[in-house]
């Protein structure tokens, strides 16, 4: 899909960080774009900035992990014609030790970053597999290569969102669908700064994320190439190939989860 001109895009998490850039990016590209985000007041002024780029754009509030929302929203789009690309963006984060990590966190992480993912893509399925067109891009992170403690819960999450996409792209190339999954390394979003951190070096490596982070208009660059490109996978950053290759090399991954363990884990 290497025009984007006119083409119809839903982003998730459009308020702010990556979801912001891209929505911006794509703005250049004079698509249609729809806008979806749970901060109805920051959407609402992105939404404008976008707008004032002369293009036709609407948003939507609404929690992604609302199964009867997110049919209402692909209904309302769907009703003005076929999406042509879904950027499935939105995303929470949470740090803490495994065994301190409650149920209900678990949950909630289940919830909004796989299965509202999940919801989004059967709701638009039928539409696209239709049309015999259609681009899917799903935004995991690079936890889901590097095993560090502290980390369980929300690399196991996205680890299965990982999953769940790459084989979905294999599955729906022969309706025309493209899947793209993205591997994001450490972004400077609001995203982490809702992470407080539990030790120590936790909330240490929270607030030195703006110095050793990638900032959301680069990450976004990137994912747009991406979809351009319709690549299987675009791992983001150098270093998530490093934490992939490292699983294949004897000990790596030990090193690296020993040497976490010491700064992000709880000591009792």
């Amino acid at each position: 899909m290497k025009k984007l001109e006119s083409k119809r895009v839903l982003v998730t998490g459009a308020a702010s960080g990556i979801g912001k850039s891209l929505c911006e990016l794509l703005a250049d590209e004079k698509v249609v774009l729809y806008l979806a985000d749970i901060n109805e007041d920051s959407l609402k002024k992105v939404t404008g900035e976008v707008l004032q780029k002369g293009i036709k754009a609407k948003y939507f509030v609404y929690d992604i992990s609302d199964e009867k929302s997110v049919k209402s929203v692909a209904s309302s789009i769907l009703s003005e014609g076929n999406l042509d690309v879904l950027v499935n963006n939105a995303g929470i984060g949470y740090s803490n030790d495994l065994v301190d990590t409650p149920l209900d966190i678990w949950k909630k992480l289940i919830n909004v970053n796989l299965l509202g993912p999940i919801y989004h893509t059967y709701a638009f399925l039928d539409s696209m597999k239709s049309a015999g067109r259609g681009h899917i891009v799903n935004v995991s992170s690079g936890q889901a290569f590097f095993k560090l403690p502290g980390w369980g819960a929300y690399a196991s999450v996205k680890a299965a969102l990982g999953v769940f996409s790459e084989i979905l792209h294999y599955e729906l190339r022969k309706y025309g669908i493209r899947v793209t999954t993205v591997y994001p390394f450490m972004v400077n979003t609001p995203f982490y700064k809702e992470i407080e951190g539990e030790t120590w070096g936790a909330k240490l490596s929270m607030k030195l994320v703006p110095y050793y982070s990638m900032k959301p208009e680069t990450v976004a660059k990137i994912i747009l190439k991406a979809i351009k490109r319709e690549k299987k996978v675009e791992k983001v950053s150098l270093l998530n190939d490093v934490g992939f290759y490292s699983q294949f090399i004897p000990f790596a991954q030990d090193v690296v989860a020993t040497t976490s363990a010491f700064f992000l884990t709880k000591r009792k």
